[in-house]
Order: structure tokens, then C-alpha cells, then sequence
């Protein structure tokens, strides 16, 4: 019996001693793999080693507490977690030792959640997309590295109902549901709860913002009026790019891009943990490259004018920016945290539009300082952005703009609930434009343009029954340069029969506030040359009395009144030109004729019967670049805020958790809307019939001598009648120069619908495609038939437009491709000086990334925009753009 025992443990001893080796020489990975959406483990999942060239070298399967423990030999893995249902994930640089256990956990996002995913935009606070009042689409992580892009607004390419405008290679401006403009704010931008646009000039410059597309964790889309929660200027929608916390996220990206147009870019985002608790980020990019060439005949003819400044019509097309941000995250509560971030960009040159021309931006610098904290359902915050112009100037004058501008804003929000169906959100905001452009663009008004504005809203969430949910609001904000607060109501009822089935009817009112350059504008647009003499055309913002035409001239003299570059004096003279007959004939043609001619068109005094020239008035039409007949100056009244009312009703749902439908109808109407700017002073010119009477009166005895011909004289009788003799000025802005300003309109009514779909054919397949309609293009407020009007608007952007993609996503190979196609119909446009037909156009996009088998964490991307090099101007004033193809080599570590 003992040596039968002695016989078993040594036989135990040497299968131990053989095995010691044997486990030494392998190591394991282990972890838990739960629901990204409810952090329950995940049973079942296929956890998969992949060895060089991808191929397997170990699976494993979760156990019903979504764990998992796979054996290998040490080197280098990525690991594969994928179950049906769920998009797989992939970890790269996984290293395993002999004897050692690697712990890597998997999140796996449902195709259910991927299609249903938490925003914050609608109400301000963390909720379902499906269950929101509102429409919101987002634009996940993913889907923003995959693609290389030279502006973060290429991300919303294709978002229903956004109008995107391609101006450059980083030049963009996006709208939601129309009414575009050269120099647009009508889109409320935030990133990460902070105003974005450039402070006191409210222009979304998406190129001026710092963040850049590796450190953007989504980009949420809320389409309609959001004045109820956010106030002033959220009229049309919100676009909110919310960025990744280095708590959350500790990855290291670097990119390294290069393409057509001698584009290089380059980008990284870095974080670190100080401690369990703080977390610290920070990023940075630089780009440059040739953009796309336009030249602009007004910029041309301005520069050949004797004495024009050697800046007018100087383009710089080299592009080139850089910029920065850092970010500090502390958690000291389990339910809140501290935020603190800083940032900044230098714009080093680029052409960009406004309403008076383009202008060359020259390292225009903009910065920004956040600090914000949440405690619970409390938030607060303040941030203050700034602008520095640098050598920046208007190409059709050459004249320096300075703007070093600042906006400082507070906020605070807190949330409560009443039981279990009554929630509320209560909140506070004030603001502080403050333009400091010393006198370059607030002229005159420099020393009193600030705006202050504060405003409080109180938003209800109530559950009237296990299907209905009733959402109501309240907003009432206060203007310093408006007469009266603006009230902003909302309400909805939101239908959800069923899970992920949502029916939507809601009210807005939402209002924009006139910008710093309605109120407070003053700069000198152009010149117009008249012989020796000359015409500035000037842009003015409306003052607190509006513009009024006093008829009563310098002497009691009952009259339209004007002032003119021909008068010495510059006095208010009445609006004939018969003052001014001598001066002028001096100016134009005291060298150019002989002088016996001159005298006697200067004959003094007028001979009894003899015909007085009169007068007419023509007002200067910015798209003809003439003056046109006119029937004499309108009175502008104070500027007021523009009001919106929007009644909208919507569906969004999930068709077998594969398919997402969205559908909105809308009607709107706007009261009150400001226009672009317009001439609002017509010029008096002679009236061409009783001029020729008046001067071949005055040289018959020339005539009837021959030494001057009929021909001649008619000559003369064109050149005197083709000259505007002056410019009736309001009682505000006297001077002979033209004025462009801004007025109020009547009412305008609108009608649209916003369609989409996503469709998960596979957990790599994917199609999806959208279409907007809006009922009208043009308001044609004078019933010509033509959009290009001082009195028109213009929607400056389609009535139809739309897009279809695929998308073929391999986790486990890291293959990936995604083709798109976009359309837009043909519109007009009226916007400042840029007026005419944008011709429509249809574009093919095309993004291919594959994951870099030989190096651990990189990744090889192609983008190519405009594949097929279809040239296209998408706005008046816009270099033809074409194809654009870029290579990014990215390293995720």
C-alpha cells in the first residue's frame, strides 16, 4: 500500500514538474464585457485573439457575468469582442507575458442604442434621442475620426435639413432650414456648452474654432427654434460639439495628413490621469495648403483707382492655421465635477466674405477661457471669448479692420423633480458683447456699441400618462439696446405609444437679436469715382431713433435734401441741381473743352424762358452696380428683435431595431426679419429731357458756328446726366456719402418637412439617406419675379436638396469604406453685396480607412470629396470648388 502511494505522488510530482514549464511559457487575457448603454454584463460574446496578418491565434466566450479569460502565447494581440445585435469592438497593442494575466474590459455599443443615443442639447439635460421634444441627430466619436476632414462643420454634411456652404478649403458656413448668409450667425454653435461664434461680430467662423476632430466625442444636431432654453439667436436650431474628458479618455492620437492643393495637416490629443479623480488633456493642429482662386472684378477696378490703398484687392490664396486647446477635470463628488479649459486659434490667412465684400484674414487670433461645475442637477459656468484681428483688411478698400473684441457670459441651471411625473429645469443666463475695433468697424458708435443681456427661463417636464408626456416653457430675455424684454413660450406634447415609437407636436417662439453691426456699424464699404470728385459708399447699423428725411433744407427751404461732393460748402442744399451747374461743369470738362465752350455753358444767370434742368432720383443697385430709377427715400425705424413662430410636428422611431425613421413638418413664420444690407439713399442726377433742353440752349451759338457738333453736344448732354450731383442723406448721417443700412420687414411664412433614415442591414453594413424641402427660395416683397432686389430676401439656400450613403465597417479585419452622394437644386441669392443664381449640383464623397496590420494603433484613411471633380460654386463670391483628396496616417496609442 505505501509504495502504491509513494508510486502516485511521484507520478503527481513529475506531471506537476513537466506542466510548470509549459504554463510559464503562456499568458492570459481576462476581463467583463457589458452594455455600453446599461452597464449589464453581456453573456455569450465571442472574445477573439487576432495574431500578425489578423490571424487567430485564441477565442474565448463570456460567461453569464459578461466575463471572459482566453490563453495565449506572449506577444502582441488585438482582441475582438462581437455578439449579434451589437457593433464589435476592437483593441489593438494588447501585449501579453508568460505567467501574467492582461486585463482588457469591452464596452459593446446595441445597434438599438447606436440608433437611440443620449443627448443633451434638446432639454439640457441627459436623455434618450428618441425620447427628446425635439429632433436631435448625433454624430458619434466613431464616425468623426473615420473621416479626414479640414473643418470641423464637414462632420454635419448630410444632417437633414442643414445647408452647408463650402467656401474654400476651410471656409463654411452652415444654416438650419435656410436663411444663410455670407457672414452667418443664424445657427446657435456651442462647444461644450460655450457660445462659439467670434464675439461681437456673432459670425460662426468654423474654421476660428480651436478643438479639433480627435478630441470631439459627438456632434449633436437639434433642428427648430431652442429659444426657450438657450435664448437670443437659436431661432433656426443648435449645433453643439461636445468634447472627450481625459478622466473618461486617456488615448494618444497623432495624424498626419497630406493631399491635392498642397494641403498638410497635422493633429494630436493627448491625455493623462494626475490622480483617480483629475484628469488633464491636451490638443493641438496645424494646416495649410493652396486654396481654391477667385478673383473679384469690384476688387480689380477698385484697385486701379488713383490713390487707392496698395492693400485693395491683394488675395492671399495660401491658407494656414493653427491653434490649441488644454483642459483640466477634477472629480471630487460622484455626481458632478469641475471643468476648466482654455484655447486658442490663429487664423494665419484666409479670404472669407461678408456683407460688404471679402475679407483677407491675416493671423486673426481667437481665444477662449471656460471654467464650469456640476452638482447633481446644478450646472455653472463662465467663459469669456476673444478676437484679435491682426492685419486683417477689407479687399474692396483695402482698409485695416481691427476687432479685438470680447464676450464674457455666466450661466447657471438646476433641475428638480416633483414625484415621479413632474420634472423641472430652471436657469439663469447674462452676457457682455463688448466690439472694440478703434473706430475700424464701429466707427463712430466705437465709444457706445457694449450690449448687455440677461435672460431666465423655467422648462416643465410632466407625465400625463405612461404615453404622454406634456413639455412646457418659459423664457423671458432682456436686450440693453431693445425697447422691451422678449418672451419666448414652448410648449409640446410628446406621443409615445410604444418603445422607441415617438410622435411629436410642439410650439416655439424664438427671437434673434439684432447684431453689433445692425445697431452699431460704421465703415467705409467702397468708393465711387465721379470725375475729381468721388462717392464713399458707407454701411451704417440703425441708431436708437431710426433714419428720418427731414424735407426742410438749410434756409427753410421746403425740399428733399442732399449734399453733394461738388459743393465747397458742404451744405444741405436742396435736392436740384442747379446750385451746382458751374462747379460742375468746372470739374468735368474746364481742361477738356475749349474754353469758349465752357462759357457758354456757364453763361450767367438764366435767360428769360430759358428750360431749367430738373432733377430725378436713382438709387444704386449693388448687383447691377449702376443707379436705377427710384422714387425716393423710406423713413428706417429702430431696429427690432426678429420674431419666429414655429409649429412643427414630428415622428422618430425604430422599425425592428435596424431602422430609424424621422419626419418633421413644419410651418413657420417670421416677423419682423432683417434684411441685408441695401441702399437707403437715393442720389440726384439731372433729368435727361430738360438737361438736353437746357444745354443746347445754352451752346446753339457754338452749334450754329461749328465748334461744336450735334454730336458733341449730345455727348456732353450724356456725360452731365450719367453724374450723380449729390445724395439725399437721413437727418442722422449727413454727408454726401451712399449709405447701406439694414430695416426691418413685413412678415414672412414658410412651410418645410426634413426626411431621414438609418438602416443596420448587418452589424457592418449600414445605408442611410436624407431630403429637406422648403416651400420658398425667394420673398419677393415687389412682385417683379426677380430675387435680386433691395427688397428682397432671398432663402440663400435650396428649396430641395438631399443625400444617400453606405457604409461598410469591418471591425474585425479594420477595413472600412463610405460612399455619399449630396444634391442641392439650384437657388438665388441676395446677401449684402453678393447677388445672382447659385446653379444647383450633385457631389460623390468617398472615405476608405483601413487599420494598419504591421503597426499596432495605426490606421491609413483616404477622403476624397468630390470624387469625380464636378467644379461647382456654392455661393455668389466663392471660388469654383472641385475635388479635394487627402491621406491621413493616424497613431492611436
Amino acid at each position: 500500500m505505501r509504495a502504491i502511494f509513494v508510486r502516485s505522488y511521484l507520478g503527481l510530482a513529475l506531471c506537476i514538474g513537466l506542466a510548470l514549464p509549459a504554463s510559464a511559457q503562456t499568458g492570459q487575457v481576462s476581463g467583463r464585457v457589458t452594455d455600453a448603454e446599461t452597464g449589464a454584463p453581456l453573456s455569450g460574446v465571442v472574445v477573439q485573439l487576432l495574431g500578425a496578418a489578423d490571424a487567430a491565434a485564441a477565442s474565448g466566450l463570456t460567461n453569464p457575468q459578461g466575463q471572459y479569460r482566453v490563453s495565449a502565447a506572449p506577444g502582441t494581440y488585438s482582441i475582438v469582442a462581437q455578439i449579434i445585435g451589437y457593433r464589435p469592438s476592437r483593441e489593438d497593442g494588447v501585449a501579453v507575458r508568460a505567467g501574467e494575466t492582461t486585463t482588457v474590459d469591452f464596452r459593446l455599443t446595441s445597434t438599438q442604442f447606436e440608433l437611440n443615443p443620449l443627448v443633451v442639447t434638446a432639454s439640457r439635460r441627459q436623455e434618450k434621442a428618441l425620447e427628446s421634444p425635439s429632433n436631435v441627430v448625433v454624430i458619434g466619436e466613431e464616425r468623426i475620426t473615420e473621416r479626414v476632414v479640414t473643418n470641423v462643420a464637414d462632420h454635419v454634411k448630410g444632417v437633414p435639413g442643414i445647408d452647408v456652404v463650402q467656401g474654400g478649403l476651410s471656409q463654411t458656413n452652415i444654416v438650419a432650414r435656410g436663411f444663410n448668409n455670407v457672414f452667418s450667425g443664424a445657427l446657435l454653435v456651442l462647444t461644450d456648452n460655450r457660445f462659439a461664434s467670434v464675439p461681437s461680430l456673432r459670425f460662426n467662423a468654423y474654421n476660428f474654432i480651436p478643438i479639433n476632430q480627435f478630441d470631439i466625442e459627438r456632434v449633436e444636431v437639434l433642428l427648430g427654434p431652442a429659444a426657450a432654453l438657450y435664448g437670443p439667436n437659436s431661432s433656426s436650431g443648435v449645433l453643439h460639439m461636445i468634447s472627450s474628458s481625459p478622466i473618461d479618455d486617456q488615448s494618444t492620437k497623432v495624424a498626419v495628413t497630406a493631399g491635392e492643393r498642397e494641403v498638410f495637416q497635422t493633429q494630436f490629443r493627448t491625455a493623462a490621469l494626475l490622480s483617480e479623480n483629475v484628469g488633464i488633456k491636451v490638443s493641438g493642429q496645424y494646416m495649410r495648403g493652396n486654396d481654391w482662386e477667385f478673383i473679384d472684378s469690384v476688387e480689380v477696378a477698385a484697385a486701379q483707382v488713383p490713390g487707392a490703398p496698395p492693400l485693395t484687392g491683394q488675395r492671399d490664396f495660401a491658407m494656414e492655421r493653427f491653434g490649441g486647446e488644454v483642459r483640466l477635470d477634477i472629480r471630487p463628488w460622484d455626481d458632478g465635477e469641475l471643468v476648466f479649459n482654455a484655447g486658442v486659434n490663429n487664423m494665419g490667412s484666409s479670404v472669407e466674405l461678408t456683407g460688404v465684400g471679402a475679407g483677407q484674414v491675416q493671423d486673426w487670433r481667437y481665444s477662449y477661457a471656460q471654467a464650469r461645475m456640476t452638482k447633481g442637477r446644478f450646472f455653472a459656468q463662465a467663459f469669456m471669448n476673444q478676437s484679435d484681428a491682426g492685419d486683417s483688411y477689407l479687399l474692396r478698400t483695402g482698409v485695416p479692420l481691427v476687432d479685438q473684441s470680447r464676450l464674457m457670459a455666466a450661466q447657471l441651471q438646476h433641475g428638480f423633480s416633483l414625484g415621479e411625473n413632474q420634472d423641472f429645469i430652471y436657469g439663469l443666463d447674462l452676457s457682455r458683447t463688448e466690439p472694440r475695433t478703434d473706430g475700424t468697424i464701429t466707427g463712430r458708435n466705437e465709444d457706445d456699441d457694449t450690449i448687455d443681456e440677461i435672460g431666465g427661463y423655467v422648462h416643465s417636464e410632466t407625465e400625463l400618462t405612461d404615453m404622454v408626456t406634456l413639455v412646457a416653457a418659459l423664457r423671458v430675455d432682456n436686450h440693453s439696446r431693445l425697447e422691451d424684454p422678449v418672451v419666448s413660450p414652448r410648449a409640446a406634447l410628446v406621443f409615445t405609444p410604444r418603445e422607441n415609437q415617438t410622435f411629436r407636436v410642439t410650439y416655439n417662439r424664438a427671437f434673434s437679436t439684432p447684431t453689433t453691426n445692425n445697431l452699431f456699424l460704421d465703415l467705409v464699404a467702397g468708393r465711387i469715382p465721379v470725375g475729381p470728385a468721388a462717392y464713399d459708399v458707407r454701411t451704417l447699423g440703425v441708431p436708437e431713433d431710426g433714419f428720418t428725411f427731414n424735407n426742410t433744407c438749410q434756409g427753410g427751404v421746403q425740399s428733399l435734401c442732399m449734399y453733394s461732393p461738388f459743393d465747397p460748402t458742404q451744405s444741405q442744399l436742396p435736392a436740384n441741381g442747379l446750385p451746382l451747374w458751374d462747379g460742375l461743369v468746372q470739374s468735368l470738362f474746364g481742361t477738356a473743352l475749349p474754353p469758349a465752350l465752357v462759357q457758354g455753358l456757364l453763361s450767367p444767370g438764366l435767360v428769360p424762358g430759358e428750360t431749367v434742368p430738373g432733377s430725378t432720383l436713382r438709387r444704386f443697385n449693388q448687383e447691377q452696380s449702376t443707379f436705377l430709377p427710384d422714387a425716393g427715400p423710406d423713413e428706417i425705424v429702430r431696429i427690432k428683435p426678429t420674431i419666429y413662430n414655429n409649429f412643427e410636428v414630428g415622428y422618430k422611431g425604430l422599425i425592428g431595431d435596424r431602422l430609424l425613421l424621422s419626419a418633421d413638418l413644419y410651418s413657420q413664420r417670421i416677423r419682423d426679419f432683417v434684411g441685408p444690407l441695401r441702399t437707403e439713399t437715393p442720389s440726384v442726377f439731372y433729368d435727361p429731357a430738360t438737361l438736353g433742353q437746357f444745354v443746347l440752349g445754352r451752346l446753339g451759338p457754338a452749334i450754329q458756328g461749328g465748334l461744336v457738333t450735334q454730336e458733341q453736344a449730345q455727348t456732353i448732354i450724356q456725360t452731365l446726366a450719367q453724374v450723380p450731383l449729390g445724395t439725399v442723406a437721413p437727418d442722422q448721417a449727413p454727408g454726401s456719402d451712399l449709405i447701406l443700412t439694414y430695416r426691418n420687414f413685413g412678415d414672412v411664412d414658410l412651410w418645410g418637412a426634413d426626411l431621414a433614415f438609418q438602416y443596420l442591414a448587418t452589424d457592418r453594413l449600414s445605408f442611410s439617406g436624407t431630403y429637406s424641402f422648403i416651400s420658398d427660395e425667394c420673398f419677393d416683397f415687389d412682385d417683379n419675379g426677380r430675387c435680386s432686389d433691395a427688397s428682397d430676401i432671398a432663402l440663400n439656400a435650396p428649396g430641395n436638396k438631399g443625400s444617400v450613403s453606405a457604409r461598410f465597417d469591418d471591425q474585425v479585419s479594420g477595413f472600412s469604406i463610405d460612399g455619399r452622394v449630396r444634391f442641392t437644386e439650384t437657388f438665388p441669392m441676395n446677401s449684402g453685396v453678393y447677388i445672382g443664381e447659385v446653379e444647383g449640383y450633385a457631389v460623390a464623397d468617398l472615405n476608405v480607412g483601413y487599420r494598419l496590420p504591421m503597426v499596432s494603433g495605426a490606421t491609413l484613411t483616404l477622403t476624397a470629396t468630390n470624387i469625380f471633380d464636378n467644379m461647382r460654386r456654392e455661393f455668389i463670391g466663392t471660388p469654383e470648388i472641385g475635388r479635394l483628396m487627402l491621406v491621413r496616417v493616424m497613431y492611436e496609442f
